[in-house]
């Protein structure tokens, strides 16, 4: 055993009475483990939410999504589709149109957006037909329709009824002509429940031909939903999409159409980070602060050392080493537990949720990366806090140091 490492074990473990400087380390072993453990606990959890919402939201969203943008020019519908068929990875590709209609059923009337889907290609790009909860998959009966769960219950309809779906084409004509709107009686077929909010509440969905004939798009699309066979090559396709389309078309990956809550999930994430992150750094400073307080107890033994022939940086490389095992132990104490923790929550679920939640206990899901980023950048804080006293203890004259000796 080194010098070093022997002198460092013993300022640590081989005092014969506890001290205040110990009471300080031991806090700071504390702090650094519980700071490690809930971060390890916290964003696991956060992972576990965001692949759920991600699963959720990707069950019925496309991978990428192609639109015209309206009242624009640029390529028609069929140069557009000919450009997405050449992207390479696609295994699904389906046109639809989309436009918010009017619905009205039983005195309740509610805006919702009319979608019209193309049924032999709609398996392809979304999993809408695995979530029928009432009645059945049948976009086939003359202009039936399926309706969200949530806007089914504001519409107070069921399956078997009947909505009446008013057009917003022609309201130009209508409001300076005598021209009747186009109005659709539409048997419910079925009610769907996705889980997404965004589909629930306002989303009605028929037969792509039913659907231009309400909307007056016949023969033509509003876009294309695609899938990949790796949802990875997503941003990669929206890019050379969106180039090779040019203007009057908008291309979205399944993250853009969601943005705005995976944004509020990230800065989440962040703060929940930088607020735990503050423990840790408390611990920090707990360790500068015993280290410090030591090198002024030790002044003299560092003295001694020296006049015994030890180098100043091997007595710098002393209080480093404190440091260093003060930080890797806490750092492992709370890797271990957090991981625990995490472990027993995903197999057990001992954190319940509401029973009116889609999940029954909080989800959890750990990373490699976020392990290695909360150990590496923890153990680097301990490492610098234990750097100033180290160096304090390195320019400790001897002559000052034994001078009363």
């Amino acid at each position: 055993m080194r010098v070093e490492h022997f002198i460092a074990r013993r300022y640590l473990l081989g005092r014969k009475r506890f001290t205040f400087i110990n009471i300080i380390s031991l806090l700071a072993t504390l702090g650094i483990t519980f700071g490690v453990a809930a971060l390890v606990v916290v964003m696991s959890v956060f992972n576990g939410f965001n692949t759920l919402v991600t699963s959720i939201l990707q069950d019925v969203d496309p991978h990428v999504k192609v639109e015209r943008i309206p009242r624009t020019e640029g390529r028609s519908a069929r140069e557009a589709e000919a450009i997405v068929r050449a992207v390479p990875g696609v295994t699904g590709i389906a046109p639809f149109v989309e436009r918010k209609a009017m619905a009205i059923a039983k005195g309740y009337s509610d805006f919702a957006w009319v979608k019209g889907v193309d049924t032999a290609m709609l398996d392809r790009v979304s999993g809408l037909r695995s979530k029928v909860v009432l009645g059945r998959f049948d976009l086939a009966t003359p202009r039936g329709v399926l309706i969200g769960m949530t806007l089914a219950d504001k519409m107070r309809v069921s399956v078997g009824d009947t909505l009446l779906l008013v057009s917003p084409a022609g309201m130009e004509s209508i409001l300076t002509q005598l021209v009747t709107p186009t109005m659709y009686r539409c048997p419910v077929t079925g009610i769907f429940a996705s889980r997404n909010k965004g589909y629930d509440n306002s989303y009605i969905f028929m037969a792509l031909p039913t659907a231009r004939a309400f909307l007056r798009m016949e023969g033509g699309n509003t876009g294309f939903e695609m899938r990949f066979d790796d949802i990875a090559r997503s941003d990669r396709a929206k890019a050379g999409l969106a180039e090779a389309l040019g203007p009057g078309w908008n291309v979205l990956t399944w993250y853009d159409l969601h943005k705005d809550l995976y944004s509020v999930m990230q800065i989440e994430r962040w703060t929940a980070f930088i607020l735990l992150g503050i423990i840790i750094a408390v611990a920090v400073f707990n360790i500068l602060a015993s280290l410090t307080m030591l090198v002024l107890e030790k002044k003299r033994d560092i003295g001694i050392l020296r006049t015994m022939g030890m180098s100043a940086r091997r007595v710098q490389r002393v209080f480093l080493l404190q440091g260093i095992v003060i930080g890797g132990a806490g750092t492992a104490a709370g890797l271990a537990v957090g991981l625990v923790l995490a472990w027993v929550q995903q197999t057990y679920g001992i954190f319940t949720l509401d029973a009116a939640f889609i999940i029954p206990a909080l989800p959890v899901e750990v990373r490699f990366s976020d392990i290695a980023i909360i150990a590496a950048s923890t153990f680097l804080l301990c490492v610098f806090a234990a750097w100033y006293p180290a160096l304090r203890a390195k320019s400790v004259e001897i002559i000052d140091a034994i001078r009363w000796e």
